[in-house]
């Protein structure tokens, strides 16, 4: 019932605002929300909370009558998620919420200190690591063009080691320096000899303040509420400020190449 309500308003909001002949951020900048929110909103997906859907009716010209239905409408949508069972009550071990989440977010933070992010991987890295249904081998791969922020940090020794033999690591390296020069996409990288101002037992993947995810041997972990999220978006902007990004991120990662074809024949 929320979906279809959702998917509803969506339509009835992307219609006015062609109408209008206005542009996702136009309409984001005249209602005060992000260009995501829009893009989220139109394609019948919940965003942080009813009153930015209610100002995107608002900078709408719609007719009074129906900007009362449209905001009534989304009231209830909402209304509807949060009392329909949602994993969103601590910790859940629900195969594909981590896809879920990981679509409908528009900001992904990711930390990895022991391999490369499940997002930015090659085939053949995915492919060596493993992993099924439910697991990040399941969560795609970094989108193109679909109004979401990726900030990704790594220590030197996530990109040190890897599955398998190794051979695909020169075309994974040069994924990343590939992935580093979009302006949706910000790479850092812990080098060898800086102290961690924080010291994660393992990786994680923050979706907006929705939930982390988190990959153990066995399962995907999703961590919901502020009692977790909040630790780690912290723990993240803390491992943030001691990377290095831009041409130092590329002169770490050109370092590790020159030390592969060493290594791997």
């Amino acid at each position: 019932m929320a979906d279809r309500l959702l998917r509803e308003l969506g339509h009835s909001l992307r219609a006015a605002r062609k109408r209008e002949r206005r542009s996702g951020a136009a309409l984001a900048s005249r209602a005060g929300v992000s260009q995501p929110t829009v893009s989220r909103v139109e394609n019948g997906q919940r965003v942080a909370s009813v009153q930015a859907v209610e100002r995107l009716i608002a900078a709408l010209s719609f007719s009074p009558e129906e900007a009362e239905r449209l905001t009534s409408m989304a009231r209830d949508a909402y209304a509807l998620t949060s009392s329909e069972k949602r994993v969103d009550a601590g910790v859940s071990l629900v195969p594909g919420v981590g896809r879920k989440l990981l679509t409908s977010a528009s900001v992904v933070h990711g930390f990895q200190d022991a391999m490369v992010p499940a997002l930015l991987r090659v085939p053949e890295y995915a492919t060596a690591a493993g992993g099924g249904a439910g697991s990040s081998a399941d969560w795609g791969k970094v989108p193109v063009d679909d109004g979401k922020t990726f900030r990704f940090v790594v220590t030197e020794s996530a990109l040190r080691t890897w599955p398998g033999s190794g051979a695909f690591m020169p075309a994974q390296l040069a994924h990343l320096l590939d992935l580093a020069q979009r302006p949706d996409v910000t790479l850092g990288v812990i080098p060898w000899g800086v102290g961690l101002p924080v010291m994660p037992p393992h990786g994680f993947t923050v979706c907006d303040e929705a939930g982390v995810l988190v990959e153990t041997f066995t399962a995907e972990m999703t961590l919901n509420g502020p009692d977790h999220v909040t630790p780690y978006r912290e723990a993240f902007a803390a491992l943030e400020a001691v990377a290095v990004t831009g041409d130092d991120f590329r002169a770490v990662v050109d370092g590790v190449s020159a030390d592969l074809a060493k290594i791997i024949q």
